[in-house]
């Protein structure tokens, strides 16, 4: 699975300026692109607003990676992650049928590459023309 995470221009606000998105979307052309569609790209806006988050996330995913915590529970904006030893379940909680699906599980290994890959993005200048691919086994 392919990744893409990149600044997207929004038009002009007569006050700020030029606005930009932050985006993610799975490369085109990819199988399985529903399931990260929905339960990656659709809420990294909602629990990793900024590179402050994104530091909060890796260090619960490498707290229970190491063993020094079990679980963990983080999230926002009706969005839970609950993590463990087995990997990170996906919540959103605006619709019963998005809360413990199998397909919402993932790998540890991918929300960390997820989460570091999310904050480049976030920490380069707004209006940066680079895409950062993502590629998870």
């Amino acid at each position: 699975m392919e990744l893409q995470f990149f600044y997207h221009m929004a038009g002009t606000h007569p006050v700020l300026g030029e606005v930009f998105h932050d985006m993610a979307q799975v490369s085109p052309g990819q199988e399985g692109a529903q399931r990260y569609e929905l339960y990656v790209c659709s809420v990294l806006g909602a629990i990793a607003q900024y590179s402050g988050a994104c530091d909060r996330l890796l260090e619960s995913l490498t707290s229970v990676m190491n063993g020094t915590q079990l679980s963990v529970c983080e999230g926002g904006n009706d969005v839970v992650l609950n993590i463990d030893a087995s990997g990170v379940q996906v919540d959103i909680n605006i619709n019963d049928d998005w809360i413990g699906q199998p397909e919402s599980k993932f790998s540890l290994e991918e929300w960390k590459k997820i989460i570091e890959s999310w904050k480049y993005l976030l920490e380069l200048p707004k209006g940066s023309d680079e895409i950062v691919l993502v590629k998870l086994p």
